[in-house]
């Protein structure tokens, strides 16, 4: 199924409807103490994921208080938390409640996976590369400085990206930032081979003869060590030249045994529950000794992405009490003004106050573009909202809310369709009706008309429809379009 995030790629004329999505913007920090007092917690936890808001800095939906925490990107420490942005992957070092919602922070580490200029951008709106690293973007990719994928130029475009590594060469984007012009080609990744003065890492051969080494010697060097190389110039044919390798310290996450870890499933073994998470070897056991959120065992596999909580064995195994799976191909989408706030059930309603129920969990991406700390406290009735996650039968489970500077272009919503017509359609619970102005596109972008259209139109297929909604009535549509 297309991911709902690159579905303008399908037809240029529902671009021009719709407002920039996607923005990660700089939020406010707070200053303080720790816990005890002194600014000194100790630590029981090691949490990797990405940041999905603030007030706190909440990760993986914890919600971590980081006053009294150090806090470095890219090796540079007495960071702000104004410097850290809502899709960030960061790694967390701090101390969790009993209820796993909150913590305090000790030290809080960000290092872009990759940056540089842009390569190539495939025709499908899917994908980019850099420094001949693959990047996939999908619907809860973050952008800031542009809109989406759409924008980027070969050639010219330079860019920084935070994500997770799915394999070698290639990861998910979960936070695409536009950068100014610079000669800047760096790239995280660990070392998987070592020959004399040259290095296996993220699918390429590096050649370290001249490089600056940063905290690591030479002989120190090993497989397995996560590393920042900043290269010569671009590879070519799978080989480049470092000017620096510097080591990323991640002592953090081999001394705390307690750990909660984001990425894809490698190395997946069916036989025993065994697969590798960014390095770490996580073992699993059919429920109920191990939990699994949004799925079951039988989901687990190569390239599945997930989010493990457990305690790590004597023999540096992470024996999983928890596994969450994380969608990257969500169903649902709503744009449109804030009818209601149920904030005590976490929800909101977006057209009418009985439209479009959007639901906000713990782990939701609340993303803002108006320059200020998004939650249910402060989304107010009448301000403009993107909601994008799990369709259900009257509404979104979302992964993904970003509110958005007034705009009024109109609705919109998607999920799959119920209720068929001759001339309309319901989409989450909410009427959609077509009519002369109508525009229709199929699945490719291309655009046909309305007999094609409903002629191929099947009940539950995904449909996005872009309109003037009438509270208490339907959404007028202005453009809609099959999506696959």
């Amino acid at each position: 199924m297309r991911s709902l995030a690159s579905r303008a790629l399908a037809g240029r004329a529902l671009a021009s409807l719709l407002p920039a999505l996607l923005f990660a913007l700089g939020l406010a920090s707070c200053g303080g103490v720790g816990q005890d007092g002194t600014g000194a917690t100790p630590p029981d936890t090691y949490t990797t994921g990405v940041v999905n808001g603030f007030g706190s800095v909440v990760v993986n939906g914890i919600h971590f208080d980081v006053r009294s925490a150090d806090i470095a990107i890219d090796g540079a420490g007495g960071k702000r938390q104004d410097d850290l942005r809502v899709g960030m992957v960061v790694g967390v070092t701090g101390r969790v409640s009993d209820d796993g919602l909150t913590g305090t922070a000790t030290r809080l580490v960000y290092e872009s996976v990759l940056r540089g200029t842009v390569e190539s951008v495939s025709s499908t709106g899917f994908t980019f590369q850099v420094l001949g690293q693959q990047v996939t973007v999908d619907d809860t990719t973050l952008f800031s400085g542009i809109d989406d994928i759409t924008a980027l130029v070969a050639g010219s475009s330079q860019v920084e990206v935070s994500g997770l590594r799915i394999a070698a060469g290639s990861l998910r984007a979960t936070y695409v930032k536009a950068e100014s012009a610079s000669t800047t080609r760096q790239f995280v990744a660990n070392i998987t081979g070592l020959s004399g003065n040259t290095v296996q890492l993220a699918g390429l051969s590096i050649d370290i003869t001249n490089a600056q080494l940063v905290d690591v010697a030479r002989a120190a060097l090993a497989v397995g060590l996560q590393v920042r190389v900043d290269l010569a110039g671009a590879p070519v044919a799978g080989a480049a030249v470092a000017t620096r390798l510097r080591l990323i310290d991640t002592r953090s996450g081999d001394t705390l045994n307690k750990q909660q870890r984001q990425g894809f499933v490698t190395a997946w073994d069916s036989a025993t529950g065994r697969f590798v998470l960014n390095g770490q070897t996580v073992q699993t056991w059919p429920a109920p000794t191990t939990r699994y959120d949004d799925g079951t065992a039988a989901n687990l596999g190569n390239g599945v992405r997930v989010e493990v909580t457990g305690v790590r064995d004597a023999n540096g195994v992470l024996q999983a009490t928890r596994v969450r799976f994380l969608r990257s191909s969500l169903t649902g989408y709503g744009r449109g003004r804030v009818a209601a706030v149920d904030a005590a059930n976490q929800r909101f309603y977006l057209l009418d106050a009985n439209g479009l129920r959007v639901r906000v969990r713990t782990v939701t991406l609340l993303n803002d573009n108006t320059g200020a700390v998004l939650n249910l406290s402060n989304l107010t009735v009448g301000q403009e909202v993107v909601a994008v996650g799990l369709a259900t039968s009257d509404g979104i489970e979302a992964e993904v809310v970003t509110r958005l500077a007034s705009n009024p272009l109109g609705s919109g919503v998607a999920g799959p369709a119920t209720a068929i017509t001759a001339s309309g359609f319901t989409l989450l619970g909410i009427p959609v009706s077509t009519g002369a102005g109508t525009r229709y596109f199929d699945a490719d972008g291309n655009e046909v008309n309305a007999s094609v259209f409903f002629s191929t139109l099947q009940p539950d297929e995904l449909i996005r429809a872009e309109g003037v909604y009438t509270p208490g009535g339907t959404l007028a549509a202005a453009v809609v379009r099959h999506v696959r």
